[in-house]
């Protein structure tokens, strides 16, 4: 069951909050936020009726009170416990000479006249144990316990161990801190790891909290980098503080969820729905590839989508898009010839792939009749007007909404780029119905940078494609009106029509 954060946006973005009885680690620089987000997660506690305890190595009850003074924190609530404990210069009774050693809130590990307890994790457990069990644990911060241990091995059990103790003793939800050195990845070179990084392997999820400027203002951002068995949102957030805690920005990435909405399709795929939230009646839809990655599988998925939920397709082909090929993948009892008959289909055909169909109605090519390759070498002006007759002259024949899949590399071989963006804009305002959507499909390399930063910007979805050179094939949603949580898959290469499926990538 999720325990809440106390943040609204933040408990969205984990799926309902920190998973209950497990260790999660806010790291950070100084003055991120880290101690805010701590108490506000404990405050939330209070609300509910749970007992808290604070540990805190580098203030005492005091200070605490006077740090979180401009808050609506309630540090004096009955269910709240403060403790201090930290490290200082004594004489222990084992060494009988100055050392580290264990100071808390009390003193009450003073062994004897001017003796006090080494500072090691066996006796700052021992100290810790008496106060459980509770429901919420924040321990600020762990920097304190990283000269306990020289060695990271011995440095992570010790962690390990203390997390066992809120976990398994207390029963607890436990949130500690550790300030951060290290980039967003945490990786280290050499044998040893830094005590961040040991957190970070030994904890069940990871808080990010970072400053950064945009356009020369410094900013607060927040940002989940690990929280196992949950399907969390992994961008960036930027964090605010007022007298409630953080809070988080924006409060919605994106629109509401596409799963219960009528006006939303399926992408053709059930994992690219999972990342995008499916593709808007009405919008456009931008896909683009690198030249390496298989699309035509991604592009007749939703061919077959839009199909199923009673729209008819205007294809704009690709030249390795033939008829047989399309037919072959598209993973519908459908046949090519009744498609075009019932005016499902209709093709625009600039590389002739689609010849084998040319005398039908509902498929115009560059050769059908001479006619267009004749205006298309005379003026491309004179061709453009033919294309507009020939979709004004398709939309008085048709009764449904369309999903238009055009690929723009045949579109110029027709026309100029300003001709395109014509084109595009006169069928959206003069010839589209409420729900026509258009996807376009284009390697940005292959057409001038214009044009392709003009798709780019109207688009209200975008995909991106390409193979990696560790030869796996990437999808990512980098637009959506769709509230998404993740937003990178895999295209996985299957034997069944179309031939490939959208996976998650690995958390």
């Amino acid at each position: 069951m999720p325990v809440s954060t106390g943040s609204d946006v933040l408990d969205r973005i984990l799926d309902g909050g920190f998973p209950e009885n497990r260790s999660i680690l806010a790291s950070g620089g100084p003055g991120v936020g880290k101690s805010t987000l701590a108490m506000q997660f404990l405050q939330q506690g209070l609300d509910d009726g749970e007992e808290c305890l604070y540990v805190s190595t580098e203030q005492t009850a005091d200070e605490l009170r006077s740090a979180f003074e401009e808050f609506d924190f309630e540090l004096d609530h009955p269910n709240l416990t403060l403790v201090h404990l930290h490290a200082r210069t004594g004489r222990t009774l084992e060494e009988g000479e100055q050392n580290l050693t264990m100071q808390t809130s009390t003193d009450e590990e003073v062994l004897g006249e001017g003796y006090s307890a080494p500072f090691e994790m066996q006796y700052v457990e021992e100290y810790l144990s008496r106060f459980g069990p509770c429901d919420r644990v924040v321990f600020d911060s762990t920097a304190s316990l990283a000269g306990i241990e020289s060695d990271s091995h011995f440095f992570q059990r010790a962690i390990l161990d203390l997390v066992r103790l809120f976990t398994d003793d207390f029963g607890a939800t436990s949130l500690l801190t550790a300030e951060s050195t290290a980039g967003d990845s945490g990786d280290e070179s050499g044998d040893r790891l830094s005590p961040e990084t040991v957190l970070e392997f030994s904890t069940h999820g990871v808080v990010r909290l970072r400053r950064n400027e945009v356009e020369g203002n410094s900013r607060r951002f927040l940002r989940v980098l690990k929280m196992r068995g949950i399907d969390h949102d992994t961008r960036e957030y930027e964090l605010g503080i007022d007298e409630s805690g953080v809070f988080l920005t924006p409060q919605n990435r994106t629109h509401e969820t596409g799963a219960d909405r009528d006006d939303v399709i399926s992408t053709g795929f059930e994992g690219l729905d999972r990342i995008s939230g499916g593709i808007t009646k009405g919008s456009g839809v931008l896909f683009e590839h690198d030249g390496r990655a298989f699309v035509d599988g991604l592009v007749v998925g939703a061919a077959a989508s839009a199909l199923e939920s009673g729209m008819g397709i205007w294809l704009v082909p690709s030249p390795s898009l033939t008829p047989d090929r399309f037919e072959s993948m598209l993973p519908l009892d459908a046949d090519i010839g009744d498609l075009l008959d019932s005016n499902a289909l209709f093709v625009l055909d600039s590389f002739n792939a689609w010849n084998a169909y040319g005398d039908h109605r509902n498929v115009y090519t560059v050769s059908s009749s001479g006619l267009l390759s004749r205006l298309v070498a005379k003026s491309k002006t004179l061709s453009m007007n033919f294309v507009k007759r020939v979709l004004a002259d398709i939309t008085d024949r048709r009764d449904l909404p369309v999903m238009a899949l055009v690929y723009t590399e045949a579109l110029l071989r027709w026309f100029e780029p300003s001709q395109v963006r014509e084109i595009y804009y006169w069928a959206r305002e003069d010839i589209a119905f409420d729900d026509d959507t258009a996807m376009y499909v284009h390697n940005p390399d292959t057409m001038g940078t214009n044009l392709a930063e003009f798709f780019v910007y109207d688009a209200q979805h975008m995909f991106r494609t390409w193979k990696h050179e560790n030869g796996i094939q990437y999808v990512q949603v980098e637009k959506s009106i769709s509230e998404t949580t993740k937003s990178m898959g895999i295209v996985d290469h299957v034997e069944e029509a179309p031939f490939v499926r959208v996976v998650q990538s690995t958390k």
